[in-house]
């Protein structure tokens, strides 16, 4: 039978692994320069990035609004559609734009993933409605099958792996 300082130490130990994954909070949050444009207004979206050395941010616009433009190396961002795919090699923030439709809401979503890491998560919504009018969804929910298999992690893992390897060449 384990004693009560045998028992206090397990538990001890338990805490200790398990308390810095709690108190470290999701390493990419998003903050926007308006929740509320006006209709055609450009809205600036900056996502903060804690420890991700080699790794890809995918955010996903809500319908109506459109991607506009970025800081971002051009070598490094994959625009499809609504979804926006940033491939992440050190960078602590990047910051794109977004133009608001004449009418609309809905929630700036997104994922992340850290390659070393091995890790993966969801980026907080954040909501977006033009002149602060919320409209009804356009959409039924459901992701066509082909939508849901093409992840566009595939291109900012194949993407990071070209720089990576271009780069180990030149020393």
């Amino acid at each position: 039978m384990i004693g009560l300082p045998a028992n206090r130490l397990c538990c001890l130990l338990l805490l200790f692994l398990f308390v810095p994954a709690v108190v470290c909070g999701a390493p990419v949050t998003r903050t926007l320069s308006t929740a509320e444009p006006g209709a055609g207004e450009v809205v600036t979206v900056s996502l903060s990035i804690d420890g991700i050395d080699l790794g890809g941010v995918v955010e996903t616009l809500p319908a109506g609004y459109a991607f506009a433009g970025t800081d971002h190396p051009d070598d490094r961002v994959v625009v499809r559609g609504q979804k926006i795919g940033f491939a992440v090699m050190n960078e602590t923030r990047i910051t794109y734009s977004v133009t608001a439709p004449a009418s609309g809401s809905g929630d700036i979503t997104g994922t992340w993933e850290d390659f070393l890491g091995e890790s993966e998560g969801e980026v907080a919504a954040s909501h977006v409605a033009v002149d602060g009018i919320e409209t009804a969804a356009e959409s039924g929910g459901e992701k066509p099958a082909a939508q849901e298999a093409a992840s566009p992690f595939a291109v900012l893992a194949t993407v990071a792996a070209l720089l990576i390897a271009g780069r180990g060449g030149r020393r």
